[in-house]
């Protein structure tokens, strides 16, 4: 998975969506029961979502998009809901011996509920992350945010299917026709 996955797929969690053939984009929401939540959250917490968890859930995804859209636009992120969730979650620090002979801080939810494992991961990923490599996608009907792990960092489209393949299409007709 790339660097941030996670901050990805919650961003994109609960959004507008249009998919191929599609006259009109449509609300999707990854996060609206357990089995959905499991579906998206899983290979991130080896686990499926319970339904008890859900709303925690949802509020570390809310708390997230704010300071992900600052991020895009370049603006201070706005991190106070995202921090009061992390107060909340507690977590065991310890140091791990790696196989190169160096040490490596590492943090775990003091309890293994989802949002307590999901929050340490989203800070993890946000700390670790360039902010300029994140972006929306560039398709004016499609407003789903990605993370640009390219070497010349110039990824256009959160995906070239549908997105990719849509505007290249519509700049070809406009070739054509004008």
């Amino acid at each position: 998975m790339s660097r941030a996955a996670l901050v990805v797929a919650l961003a994109n969690a609960r959004a507008d969506r249009r998919p191929p053939h599609a006259p009109r984009a449509s609300f999707h929401d990854a996060l609206s029961d357990a089995e959905s939540a499991s579906v998206l959250l899983e290979p991130f917490l080896g686990r499926a979502v319970e339904k008890s968890e859900l709303t925690a859930v949802r509020a570390l995804q809310a708390a997230l998009v704010p300071v992900l859209d600052a991020l895009v636009d370049g603006a201070p992120p706005p991190l106070e809901a995202l921090n009061a969730l992390a107060e909340r979650a507690p977590a065991i620090h310890r140091l791990e011996l790696e196989s190169t002979g160096t040490l490596r801080a590492l943090a775990s939810p003091g309890r293994p509920s989802a949002a307590g494992t999901l929050v340490l991961e989203v800070l993890q990923e946000l700390s670790e992350l360039e902010p300029r490599r994140l972006r929306r996608c560039e398709r004016p009907e499609c407003r789903l945010v990605f993370y640009d792990a390219t070497r010349s960092s110039t990824q256009r489209w959160h995906a070239d299917s549908p997105c990719g393949l849509r505007e290249r299409q519509r700049r070809h007709r406009a070739k054509r026709s004008g």
